[in-house]
């Protein structure tokens, strides 16, 4: 599956939807079929990792259902790994209101990063224009703000 998903990783999603049901549904279907073929005596290694597998059978068949699905969770644990780093530093939030700040800061970035943008460049776009909005911003007026907005100046962009 793996090797199949490295092949198609340049594809855009609609063609890895369609890869996917021609290609990887069949070995899934394979697979659980091999799972429901045979009983693992109780207690095994063998038996726990079927109950496993098949326990995961759901998040694993997801993957067949949208293009933009990963195979793994690869991207969110490189996404958090800041985060967990920098956990010890947490201990000195000493108020919920300070450790929902930083995780704030913390999401903005990581996306930011996520959607090619240099996060200091971001930030400091977003600090300049979100005052000039006022209290209560519409959804309509944050929209072009978002880290996916085409209009975002270049100085946000990764060069």
């Amino acid at each position: 599956m793996f090797s199949l998903e490295q092949a198609w990783k340049d594809q855009s999603p609609e063609a890895r939807f369609t890869l996917r049901q021609e290609k990887l549904r069949p070995l899934l279907d394979s697979y659980w079929e091999l799972l429901d073929s045979f009983e693992a005596a109780e207690g095994t290694a063998l038996s726990k990792a079927k109950a496993y597998s098949l326990n995961q059978k759901q998040a694993l068949n997801a993957v067949l259902l949208d293009g933009r699905l990963e195979l793994t969770n690869n991207l969110a644990e490189r996404t958090v790994k800041p985060f967990v780093m920098a956990r010890k530093n947490f201990l000195f939030c000493d108020t919920a209101k300070g450790a929902d700040a930083s995780a704030l800061c913390f999401s903005v970035i990581e996306t930011a990063k996520h959607n090619g943008l240099d996060p200091f460049g971001y930030l400091l776009f977003l600090l300049q224009e979100l005052p000039k909005l006022g209290e209560n911003p519409t959804e309509e007026q944050l929209v072009p703000l978002l880290p996916w907005a085409e209009s975002l100046p270049e100085y946000c962009k990764l060069k």
